[in-house]
């Protein structure tokens, strides 16, 4: 194991089976326009020299990213560039951080701002890599870049507007300003799994104190938690219910009914440093999923693959970390 200092991080780093993974990886291998834009950089090797050297030094070509997302763009991005997230993976541990923060069971040390990019190092990887070596964590940039492909950028996807019917009840104040909120974060969810059909959720904002009723009653668990979900059919992550599993009397799927404790999306939105909105959100993303069929009863695959879905759906609506 190497010893790396890396901006206030203490991490021990295994070269050899970094070097040895790397050797035999494909190149990130996505064909989106966003995608092929982030290669042909990486293969030009125009990407920030602090990344190139870093990256350099542990042999691993930037081109074989472990995971690679264009979060979002709007009318300004000729001139700032899109915002892309990417990360390597990097046999290893992380020993010491300047801070640690909990990002909904995913930690992040604290990021390192740059004028061109930020990099943080993930303790607890969500982006999954068939048999890399463990343990291991991630080198995560957010940074802006050009679109250098020679061909119009991407644009947004014609889509066929489905008109879902989000129920959202409230037994506390506040929960109004949330509404409109899950009346985009939802309906944006289900469109990202791919579901082609008009759902109803339900939706229904309570305390610590109701959460933990209904978890006691529904569930036999004695405690509050953040959110529950409660869904409507026995799906399996990529499974999607079709026009037959609709109300003949409104053509709408019953997909199921969410329950989420305002009081404790204030409070971790306040732990986790990034405010109640994006904590309201997250946990809509997360029940949408639990609704589709995904699960995270133990640590394994299912867990990051849920938290990799999450921070997606999330970036196309530009609800990033910050």
């Amino acid at each position: 194991m190497t010893r790396l200092s890396l901006w206030g991080y203490e991490l021990e780093v295994d070269e050899q089976a970094t070097r040895a993974w790397y050797a035999q990886a494909e190149e990130w291998s996505c064909t989106c326009g966003h995608c092929r834009n982030f290669l042909a950089l990486a293969k030009e090797r125009k990407l920030p020299e602090e990344i190139l050297h870093i990256l350099d030094s542990l042999s691993i070509p930037a081109e074989k990213a472990t995971y690679v997302c264009e979060l979002y763009h709007d009318e300004s991005w000729e001139k700032k560039g899109l915002l892309y997230e990417i990360s390597w993976r990097v046999a290893g541990t992380v020993v010491q951080t300047p801070e640690k923060k909990q990002n909904n069971g995913t930690a992040w040390g604290p990021p390192v701002v740059f004028p061109t990019f930020q990099m943080m190092v993930g303790h607890e990887c969500y982006n999954i890599q068939p048999e890399f070596p463990e343990p291991s964590f991630d080198l995560d940039i957010s940074l802006y870049l050009p679109w250098v492909l020679d061909e119009p950028l991407d644009g947004p996807e014609e889509e066929t507007t489905l008109n879902h019917e989000i129920i959202i009840e409230t037994e506390v104040d506040g929960a109004e300003e949330y509404a409109d909120l899950l009346r985009q974060v939802i309906p944006a969810a289900l469109a990202a799994e791919g579901v082609d059909v008009p759902c109803e959720v339900d939706v229904l904002f309570t305390d610590d104190e109701g959460i933990h009723q209904i978890n006691l009653e529904q569930r036999e668990v004695d405690r509050p938690t953040d959110v529950l979900s409660f869904p409507m059919f026995d799906l399996q992550p990529g499974e999607h219910p079709t026009q037959e599993d609709a109300d003949p009397g409104d053509n709408l799927v019953p997909l199921g009914d969410m329950v989420i404790s305002l009081e404790r999306a204030k409070a971790q939105g306040e732990e986790y440093g990034h405010g109640t909105r994006r904590e309201v959100a997250y946990l809509a993303v997360h029940s949408v999923l639990h609704l589709l069929g995904y699960d995270h009863m133990d640590e394994g695959p299912m867990k990051k693959q849920m938290r990799q879905r999450e921070e997606e759906i999330l970036g196309t609506l530009g609800i990033v970390r910050e």
